[in-house]
Formats: structure tokens, C-alpha cells, sequence
């Protein structure tokens, strides 16, 4: 008979896991060594647990099934609750493994004895602790269940270590494959006949499309419609940015400028989205709690629908198939009908205006604005290549200036939390090892989670790092300038030099201190077979694409 270990791998294996991420713990030695001897799932070796499950976190966005890290109990448990509060904030799936004290100590406060539900439960959708071996393949299945049902999200799934060697049934049930969650064919046409009767109707995609069905889907829904289309939070990558019927992208930190306009419009339709605070900007796109114009939200769990704003139509339907059946349920509006023209190029526009990318006339005394950088990418980065980022001001060139195709893909934490760039870099060269990877990571976030650069050495991820190093946290350094003018406390910060550390973990150390050098740079970086870390030595008063140091003091004093 199996053990209970070789089981769960075997289960997982039935599940599609192909590949786990893990830092190694002596509180789940039996599935290390199932996981070493099955030639089916690709074991990841981390640096540190929270960078383990930024990995998993990266590769659920990828593949659209439930990302699998495993580490051990206590620290190695609490370490991973930032990749869990990002898995819940960005809707993404991941099952966590946590290896547990053995079941005889569970009640004696012993060593790194934590209660994980009372720890991860306003996180996870679910934790669930496995105490006899015959339950564990249950608990298994009904994880990855609910990981991908209704909001992706996280589960954890604690199992004593001691549970582990026990012997157990020989026999594995097959996983019941999820269904797609169709809209009603009724609800559709009141959609297409609000779409048709509407002047200046606006759909809102979120990450509910990110998948290649979903951005199929997306863009033959507004060639039939014609209809402007802006993206949530971090999913711009979703849809063609020159496409003339693109209408932005609704991040954090956007001026006024580049959002009010949309509030004109006359029927909003929301798909895959929560319409969070980001992507909503403070609840005014649309207003909550009673929007401008009619709403319709559509979204797989009925729990979102209606939470915040007033609804005129809820639909609980996934998102590809609601874009689907919107796209093949009516005639195509005539593209050449004046007032739904003149709104699309009216928002569009807009986004042109605000991506175009004019080097500055007066460079900025203390480094270089990164927006060089950002251009440069953006004619070299390939139709297939992958973007990723972690938090801080530094990405709002990326924002505000890169044009994406539908066919590249960015992932970045739409929870806002500094450590996922390099993590997400890692997991993406990975799980695309013949796609151009470059990473963009604050000189704060780097020093995060950059260990897992030894990672990317280790497995050979041909990852492009590029650390935006103003020697600030800056975008706490903007929010003190605005509330505190003039006062710093404790965003300064002393830096390595990056490049030469990259060279010491083993990748391509290179460094960009002046504008003229970043094109150059960036095509050494994509061109060099292996890891590259940029040091870019970024101006701190170019504090933002949006705001500069000089620029804050004098609202301040005005």
C-alpha cells in the first residue's frame, strides 16, 4: 500500500500540477521525496517561502490553474502570507502545503506550533488542517475545487508531518473537470440590446479575461460592437493598447486627467472584474454607491455583484464565455455612426496623448528618468515577450508609456505589495523558457525577494532585471512630500552596487547612469543568453511620470 506522501503526489500529478515551488522543511520530508521521484512535476527549489509563493502566485496568472508551493511550518508558514494576501487580492489560485506539527503535539504549544486557520482565515477561501490519512485526497481535491471556483483565490491545506508515512488505500479518484459558468441567453440579449441603444457605452475587462481564450474573446467581442474598452488594474496587457477602441487603463496614481472623461459614459459594462478601489479610482468609475449610468456586472461569483454599487444588470457568468456570446449574439454596430465614432476617438485619444513617450528637455540633475528605459523596451521587447512588476512609483512609466499587444503579457500585484517582480520574472522564464522575460523592480522591492535570483541562476531563467535605484522608497517618499513637505523619516535608503551583485549570484551585472546609454543596455540585456541585472540609476526628483520632487514642494507651499 502507498503512503499518504506518494498519494498526494500522485493526486496532484491527476490534477495537472506540473510544476511546485518549495522551500525545503523538515516537517514534509516524505512529499519532498515523493515530488523528487515523480518525473511529472518540476520541483523548484526558493530562497525564501515568501518567494515561493510569489512564484506559484506568477504561474496560476500563466496558466489559469491553481499555483502549488509547499513549505514548511511556523516561519516557513508565515513567511508565505504575503504570496497568500496576493493570491486573495488578485483573484489568482494557489494551494499552499504547509507541513505540520506531528498530531500528537497539536494541542501541547510546542515548538513552531501555529493555528493556521485562525492565522490565514481572512486571507485564504479556505483552510483546512488533514488529521487521518483516508481524508487527505478529499481534502486535496476540494482545495483545488476551491481555489478556482466563483473568485480564484488561495487555500491552505496543513497536514501533519507524521501523517505523512502512513500507509493508505491504493486508489485515486478522477478530479471532476470544472465547468465553465454560462450567462443565460436572456441576459445576454438585454446586454446587447442596452450595447445597441447606448451612445457612449464603455466595457471594463478585468482579470477575468486573461487567459489567451479570454483576450480572443475580448477582441472579437469589440471588433462586432465597436465598443471602448478599458482594462483593470494591471491588465492593460489585455487588449491591443493602439487598437482605437482601447480606452485606458484605470490604475493607481492616475491624475484626473486621464480617468474623468470615462465617467461620461452612458452604460458601463463590467466583466471578470471585482471593480476594486484601484480600478474604480476611489469608487467614481462608476460611483458607488449609485452609479451615473446603468451598470451591468458580470462575474463568476454572485457575492461581488452588487457588494458596492448599484446593479442594473448581474450576471454570474464567467468572463469568456459572456464576451463570447456577446460577440456572436447581434449584428455588428456599423462602425461609421457618428456619436459611438466620436466617443471612441474621443477616449482614445486621450490614451494616445498620455503614452506618448518625449524625452525631457532638461534631464533631471540627480540620475536618470526612467521613462528611457520604458522606451526602449517598448521597441524592443518582442510581440510574445512578458513583463513583470513589483510595486512602487518606478511603474508608472511602465503604465503610462508602454503600449502592450494583447499578445504580450504583464503580471504584476494588483495587492500593491513590494516583492513579486523578481519572484514573477523567475516563474515566467520557467514556464516560457523561449520568451523574452524582463522584470522591473524598485531598488526597495529588489532587496525583498532578489535572493531568488540564485533561483533563476540555479534553474537557468533567462530573466532581465532592470532595479529602478533612486536610493528611496519613493512612493511612500511622494505620500510624505504631499502630507509632511520636506520631511523624510526613514525612505532614504543606502544601495548596493546591483549590477556588480548580480554578477556575485552569477547573471550578466549591467548598468544604465545615463539617458543615452539605455538603449544600448537594453539591447545587451535581451540579447545575453542568461540572467541580467540592470542597476538604472534613477533620478529621485523625477519622483514619478507624474509628479517630481520640486513639482510637490511647490503645491505645498502654495
Amino acid at each position: 500500500m502507498p503512503t499518504a506522501a506518494l498519494q498526494l503526489i500522485g493526486m496532484l500529478c491527476r490534477l495537472d500540477v506540473d510544476r511546485v515551488f518549495c522551500v525545503p522543511g523538515e516537517s514534509y520530508l516524505p512529499a519532498l521525496d515523493a515530488l523528487t521521484a515523480e518525473p511529472a512535476i518540476d520541483l523548484v527549489t526558493c530562497r525564501h517561502e515568501g518567494g515561493a509563493g510569489l512564484m506559484a502566485v506568477a504561474d496560476a496568472k500563466m496558466t489559469g490553474r491553481p499555483g502549488v508551493a509547499f513549505v514548511s511550518r511556523g516561519p516557513g508558514a508565515t513567511n508565505a502570507a504575503l504570496a497568500v494576501h496576493t493570491a486573495e487580492q488578485d483573484g489568482a489560485p494557489l494551494v499552499l502545503f504547509i507541513g505540520q506539527l506531528p498530531r500528537p503535539n497539536l494541542e501541547r504549544g510546542v515548538f513552531q506550533k501555529i493555528d493556521y486557520v485562525r492565522t490565514f482565515g481572512d486571507m485564504a477561501k479556505q483552510v483546512v488542517e488533514v488529521h487521518h490519512p483516508d481524508g487527505l485526497i478529499a481534502a486535496v481535491v476540494e482545495a483545488f475545487r476551491t481555489a478556482v471556483e466563483g473568485t480564484p483565490g488561495p487555500v491552505i491545506v496543513s497536514i501533519p508531518e507524521d501523517l505523512f508515512e502512513e500507509e493508505v488505500r491504493d486508489e485515486l479518484p478522477d478530479p471532476a473537470p470544472s465547468e465553465a459558468r454560462l450567462p443565460p441567453a436572456d441576459a445576454v440579449a438585454d446586454v446587447a440590446r442596452r450595447l445597441r441603444d447606448a451612445d457612449r457605452p464603455l466595457l471594463l475587462v478585468g482579470g477575468g479575461a486573461r487567459s489567451q481564450a479570454g483576450r480572443t474573446a475580448l477582441a472579437a467581442c469589440v471588433a462586432r460592437w465597436q465598443v471602448p474598452v478599458a482594462t483593470s488594474y494591471k491588465h492593460q496587457d489585455l487588449f491591443d493598447n493602439s487598437h482605437p477602441c482601447f480606452a485606458g487603463h484605470l490604475g493607481f496614481g492616475l491624475p484626473p486627467a486621464a480617468w474623468q472623461h470615462l465617467t461620461d459614459a452612458d452604460l458601463i459594462v463590467a466583466v471578470g472584474t471585482r471593480l476594486n478601489e484601484i480600478t474604480t479610482q476611489a469608487f467614481r468609475v462608476p460611483t458607488a454607491p449609485t452609479p451615473g449610468q446603468p451598470l451591468v456586472h458580470v462575474h463568476p461569483d454572485p457575492t461581488q455583484i452588487g457588494r458596492v454599487f448599484d446593479t442594473a444588470v448581474g450576471i454570474q457568468a464567467d468572463a469568456v464565455p459572456f464576451l463570447d456570446a456577446l460577440a456572436a449574439h447581434a449584428p455588428c454596430v456599423p462602425t461609421d455612426t457618428p456619436g459611438r465614432a466620436a466617443w471612441r476617438g474621443r477616449l482614445h485619444t486621450v490614451v494616445d496623448e498620455l503614452a506618448r513617450w518625449t524625452p525631457e528637455s532638461s534631464p533631471p540633475p540627480d540620475g536618470v528618468d526612467f521613462g528611457h528605459v520604458v522606451a526602449a523596451l517598448g521597441a524592443h521587447l518582442p510581440a510574445d515577450g512578458v513583463v513583470t512588476m513589483d510595486a512602487g512609483n518606478f511603474g508608472s512609466w511602465l503604465h503610462r508609456h508602454f503600449r502592450f499587444r494583447s499578445s504580450q503579457l504583464l503580471l504584476g500585484a494588483v495587492s500593491g505589495a513590494m516583492g513579486l517582480g523578481t519572484p514573477a520574472a523567475v516563474a515566467a522564464a520557467l514556464r516560457y523558457p523561449t520568451r523574452q522575460v524582463v522584470g522591473l523592480v524598485g531598488d526597495g522591492g529588489f532587496l525583498m525577494t532578489g535572493s531568488e535570483l540564485a533561483t533563476a541562476v540555479q534553474y537557468g531563467a533567462r530573466v532581465r532585471l532592470f532595479v529602478a535605484n533612486n536610493g528611496s522608497y519613493g512612493t511612500i517618499r511622494l505620500h510624505q512630500e504631499k502630507q509632511f513637505p520636506g520631511r523624510v523619516a526613514g525612505t532614504t535608503l543606502t544601495n548596493p552596487d546591483f549590477a556588480a551583485l548580480g554578477t556575485a549570484f552569477g547573471a550578466l551585472g549591467l548598468t544604465i547612469d545615463s539617458p543615452d546609454q539605455a538603449e544600448t543596455v537594453v539591447q545587451t540585456a535581451l540579447a545575453h543568453d542568461g540572467p541580467v541585472v540592470v542597476d538604472v540609476r534613477t533620478s529621485l526628483e523625477r519622483l514619478s511620470t507624474f509628479a517630481t520632487l520640486s513639482g510637490l514642494a511647490a503645491a505645498a507651499r502654495n
